[in-house]
């Protein structure tokens, strides 16, 4: 592979011929129906081939490669787009009758200077998203970790208090909550910022804000969202089945509700298409002041979910008991998405991934070595009056409902798995909350594979 100095250098060389050859040479095998053109500052702009653009990619992977400490900040788009930006004015202060290899060296300096400043110069910012959380609104703002849930109006005087939000949008913005119908007002920054908060939150009762800092805004999104699914995770495992309690609970980033209808046709008879929604439009109704007293009955549980979430959105990983942070995190994260799921099979291997992730390998004999250790259930013990025992149980979850669906030798994908479904979701369940209990009572474990023992 050649060094960044040779990809540079031979960058310079190209753009070198393209500037005695005609546009044909430029084009020719490039599909692309524009010029391809890179800012060069102050107004200017220099055109390139696709083959330079080929090579700053390559050169931007070396970069990052180079620094793994950059991959968590930014995506690869972002981090592509920005060395790409950086090479226009490097390339512009460069004069092409001199040596390439010297101008090579000229325009990494001026590059490693350029993104420096730009990888040092990604600050705070705060992510918000509609959510429809309780069926209730009169609930108190709470925090996990990065993550805080508020009622729609909360938000809205939060950020008019912060500066965010000017006076005139937050009064609009909450005539419009209120029902009202909005004069149209002047096209302004104010004006799209209004429109912005009315599309972000929607009809949603609570707004889910995600704090990050030194991420880029791309990579900062993607945490922000993943941590904010986490956060209704770690919500929803305080009911019996989580599942059904996430079907109301959404980031409207994530879902709208809608109706959903499918037609049916049977010879010689008129069937009215069915309808329903697409989900529940709010979370579980709660008693005024009856969340509040259940977030300080479970505080070690939120307290251990807001660590997790802070490993979620670090930018370094350096955070108290990184091993078991990741864990835990991988562990919700796959449980999440069990409970999200719309395959029955589906969901099945999930909850099984989130039981493998907390036993750490190990299969079937790992996920019933968690079970007997969290759960203190035997493998010769029913899971319920004259039913099968633990080992039947989990060997009907792992082997035959994640093993063979993963492997495509699953004979039985016709029958109903509801039922199997239900105890992957009830163990994967169980063993979550058994294990953050355990790294609460334990803070100064980073080992996982104690969850076990």
């Amino acid at each position: 592979m050649a060094t960044l100095l040779e990809q540079i250098e031979g960058i310079i060389e190209e753009l070198k011929i393209l500037q005695t050859n005609p546009a044909s040479y430029r084009d020719q095998n490039d599909d692309f129906p524009l010029p391809r053109m890179i800012d060069a500052g102050n107004g200017g702009s220099i055109i390139v081939s696709r083959e330079i653009d080929n090579a700053i990619a390559a050169v931007s992977d070396q970069l990052m490669s180079a620094d793994p400490t950059l991959a968590p900040k930014f995506t690869l788009v972002e981090w592509k787009a920005l060395v790409r930006r950086a090479f226009g004015p490097a390339l512009a202060m460069i004069d092409l009758d001199v040596d390439p290899a010297k101008n090579a060296e000229t325009v990494l300096a001026e590059i490693r200077m350029v993104l420096g400043k730009q990888v040092s110069g990604q600050g705070v910012r705060e992510f918000a998203f509609g959510c429809t959380l309780f069926g209730n609104t009169a609930v108190q703002p709470f925090v996990i970790g990065p993550v805080r849930f508020e009622s729609r109006l909360d938000w809205l005087a939060r950020k008019r208090h912060d500066g965010a939000v000017s006076a005139v949008t937050s009064r609009r913005v909450e005539q419009a909550w209120s029902g009202k119908h909005l004069r149209k007002r002047k096209l302004s920054l104010d004006s799209i910022s209004e429109t912005d908060i009315l599309d972000a939150v929607c009809s949603c009762a609570f707004v889910c804000s995600v704090a990050t800092s030194g991420l880029a805004a791309e990579a900062g999104r993607e945490k922000a969202l993943t941590a904010a699914r986490l956060a209704t995770a770690a919500i929803a495992l305080l009911w019996k089945t989580p599942a059904q309690a996430l079907e109301g609970m959404n980031l409207i980033f994530d879902r709208r509700l809608h109706s959903q209808k499918a037609l049916t046709y049977i010879p010689g008879k008129v069937v009215l298409a069915g309808a329903r929604l697409s989900h529940m439009p709010h979370g579980p109704w709660m008693k005024d002041g009856q969340w509040e007293s259940e977030f300080s009955k479970y505080s070690d549980h939120f307290g251990v979910a807001g660590k997790l979430l802070e490993y979620v959105v670090d930018p370094t990983g350096n955070v108290p008991r990184p091993k078991m942070m990741n864990t835990l995190t991988q562990a919700l994260l796959w449980f999440h998405e069990g409970c999200r799921e719309t395959v029955t099979l589906m969901a099945i291997v999930k909850y099984s991934a989130a039981l493998d992730a907390l036993a750490r390998g190990g299969k079937s004999r790992g996920i019933r070595r968690l079970i007997n250790a969290r759960l203190d259930i035997q493998d010769n013990t029913p899971i319920r009056p004259n039913g099968p025992n633990l080992k039947q149980v989990v060997e009907k979850i792992y082997s035959e409902g994640r093993s063979r669906t993963i492997h495509g030798t699953h004979s039985k994908l016709g029958q109903d798995w509801t039922r199997t479904r239900g105890l992957a979701e009830q163990f994967a369940r169980l063993c979550l909350i058994s294990c953050i209990e355990w790294a609460a009572k334990n803070p100064s474990s980073d080992y996982p594979s104690q969850l076990s023992q």
